[in-house]
């Protein structure tokens, strides 16, 4: 009974989940409070360095972020052989157009992908990659059951990876007053339909799951199906907390060529306008700055092959 009132259990690796009558509140492990205090780039945010100036990541985050980048190489090169388009997304366009590579906080690499296309990539990836390590895989949220994303993945590097965010054809054109009111219904509907989804194992299904509930009960109502240039919407595959899920058209295509840790990627038509609705102000520091998704959880088993990645010798060991 006490259980049902009061509950301390681990969330992940690094943070505890406390529920207080069915209130849910997430805290750092000791452990990886402390390293967060030892987190240089709040130096810079306090004494109001240029955010543009500060310098790249160094040591094992830094090691981390150049393995991961091997993954965009592939997927960019197995996209660009098979014709489909990909973008720079997330956190890892902004770090293009603001530090011309990653934020030097993170480490992970999001992209974006138009649902027809998503949903023929796991085999297109795992038939065309030069590498039978590099792979595409359907992976759950690290916690969350209710997320199921595409990842690209490494066999022998567990925490490197690349997301995928599908992004779906509306149908129809709706100024930004109705796309944030349609996010709410989105979000809501996500909500009511969470139990069906968490009962859901079998991850192929639950893909099918996802694909069918944004074509038939949230897209199919859209009057006009037909209309040029609609607006793109978010799939419910991942609960984005942004207040606006749609974007643009034009914000997005046609698609450019972008620099990313001195390499020419795919990125938007007009990434401040996407950047801008996402994050506001987007050349300032965020409220929190976390040192990556992996950084605290890779064994040194693991780091042995991310030092290879990074340095690029992991093809002569």
């Amino acid at each position: 009974m006490l259980n049902k009132i009061f509950s301390i259990k681990s969330y992940d690796y690094t943070h505890i989940q406390i529920v207080f009558l069915g209130i849910k509140l997430k805290f750092p492990k000791i452990q990886y409070s402390k390293l967060k205090k030892q987190n240089l780039f709040y130096k810079y945010k306090e004494s109001n360095t240029d955010i543009t100036t500060i310098p790249q990541a160094s040591g094992k985050l830094r090691q981390i972020q150049l393995a991961n980048l091997l993954l965009l190489d592939e997927l960019d090169y197995v996209c660009q052989t098979n014709n489909i388009p990909y973008w720079l997304d997330g956190g890892t366009l902004l770090g293009a157009v603001r530090h011309k590579g990653f934020i030097p906080w993170d480490d992970d690499i999001d992209v974006g992908m138009l649902s027809q296309d998503y949903a023929k990539f796991l085999e297109i990836f795992n038939k065309t990659s030069r590498d039978d390590n590099i792979y595409a895989d359907l992976c759950y949220g690290d916690v969350k059951s209710d997320i199921l994303l595409i990842k690209i993945k490494h066999k022998l590097c567990p925490h490197l990876f690349v997301d995928i965010f599908p992004f779906y054809n509306y149908g129809a054109i709706i100024n930004s007053k109705e796309q944030i009111k349609k996010t709410i219904q989105i979000k809501k509907f996500r909500e009511k339909i969470k139990k069906e989804i968490c009962s859901i194992k079998d991850k192929n299904e639950l893909f099918l799951f996802f694909q069918n509930k944004m074509k038939n009960d949230i897209i199919a109502n859209v009057e006009n199906t037909e209309c040029n240039k609609p607006n793109l919407v978010w799939g419910i595959e991942y609960n984005h907390r942004w207040n606006n899920w749609f974007t643009n058209y034009d914000v997005i295509f046609p698609l450019r060529p972008i620099i990313f840790e001195g390499k020419e990627y795919i990125g938007m038509n007009n990434p401040d306008a996407f950047l801008s609705r996402v994050y506001g102000n987007y050349m300032d520091y965020p409220d929190k700055i976390t040192c990556g998704h992996s950084l605290y959880k890779c064994d040194d088993e693991e780091f042995k092959y991310i030092r290879a990645l990074a340095t690029k010798k992991y093809y002569f060991m």
